[in-house]
């Protein structure tokens, strides 16, 4: 029997996930034990000592969605001088590009799109082929307990050091990889420390407490980059948002949903997304969505009506990944 989370939407058919006895999955019960506001308001005093008065203080990644929209427009009125880029792999929306750039320009602030394939290892590229071959597989009940184990293993290896070839099953896993090389290497060419991002959950557990700041240093001897997740960090929720897009007079594209599983933007999430969910009986952006109530930002039931809608994609993973040059 499938049993869920009473405070978020994990549920049991994620082997990854344990509900207690009082219903609470293992997720929610570690940030209630851990959460501390008190280190978040030193992390944002931490966060404005990077204010300076140069071109550049910060960047921003900004895909156009709401989010990233609205921490693009909030670290200009924290007081700092951003650079908002878009990473550009080969297999996110194209039209996000052109509309991250207007975004952008309407706040007087300057976008640049990178491409970030120079980022991607071989091990990565094997990685890449190893999930195409995965979901190039015939649907039966062998294959979906070899998508569950990989599904459970890859957390052993989900960490942005980890130079492995892995048939990810979910690619946010891989891509995550990818990006953190990227962030730190062009931050590092513009002679910027601080990168905000935004994402409504928290980074890690540091110091037995949740934290909205990652610090990444690859080479000992330059200064370490910053990835603030700075939603998380102001404790937004989502009115808090809607209210920032009033403001900016930010309007979603007309094909997507205001809330959005990995599928909105990205179209290998969305060639995996509806296979996984057959195989594993959960989506897969079922632990992002519940991260965020967790956190505070949604309520189970706009968590709910996110994933409600799973539809089989038109290209598979392996045409996609071609189609990026990845494979």
């Amino acid at each position: 029997m499938t049993v869920e989370c009473k405070k978020c939407i994990n549920n049991t058919n994620n082997p990854s996930i344990v509900i207690n006895d009082d219903g609470i999955c293992n997720i929610c019960e570690s940030y209630v034990a851990n959460f501390n506001k008190a280190a978040l308001d030193e992390e944002l005093l931490f966060l404005k000592s990077f204010i300076a008065n140069k071109k550049y203080d910060a960047m921003v990644g900004l895909s156009s969605g709401k989010d990233s929209s609205a921490t693009l427009y909030t670290m200009k009125k924290l007081g700092f001088t951003p650079l908002a880029f878009s990473f550009d792999i080969g297999y996110t929306r194209q039209d996000m590009f052109a509309r991250s750039k207007l975004i952008a320009n309407n706040m007087d602030i300057d976008h640049e799109t990178i491409n970030i394939k120079n980022y991607v290892g071989e091990n990565d590229k094997k990685s890449f082929m190893r999930m195409a071959e995965l979901y190039d597989k015939e649907e039966n009940d062998d294959l979906k307990k070899e998508f569950k184990k990989l599904y459970y293993d890859s957390r052993k290896v989900y960490s942005t050091k980890s130079d492995v070839e892995f048939p990810f099953v979910r690619p946010c896993q891989i891509c995550r990889k990818i990006v953190i090389k990227a962030y730190y290497a062009e931050a590092q060419k513009k002679g910027i420390q601080i990168i905000a991002v935004g994402f409504n959950e928290w980074t890690g557990l540091s110091n037995k407490s949740y934290s909205a700041i990652r610090k990444i240093q690859y080479i000992k001897s330059k200064p370490p980059i910053y990835i603030v997740h700075l939603p998380y960090l102001l404790q937004r929720n989502l009115a808090d948002v809607s209210n920032i897009l009033k403001e900016i007079e930010w309007e979603k594209s007309s094909d997507e949903k205001f809330i959005n599983t990995g599928s909105g933007s990205c179209y290998l999430a969305r060639a995996c997304e509806y296979k996984a969910k057959c195989m594993m009986d959960f989506n897969m952006d079922t632990t992002r969505l519940s991260r965020e109530i967790t956190a505070g930002f949604l309520t189970k039931k706009q968590a709910k009506t996110a994933i409600h809608d799973t539809r089989k994609p038109d290209k598979s993973v392996r045409k996609v990944l071609e189609e990026a040059g990845l494979i």
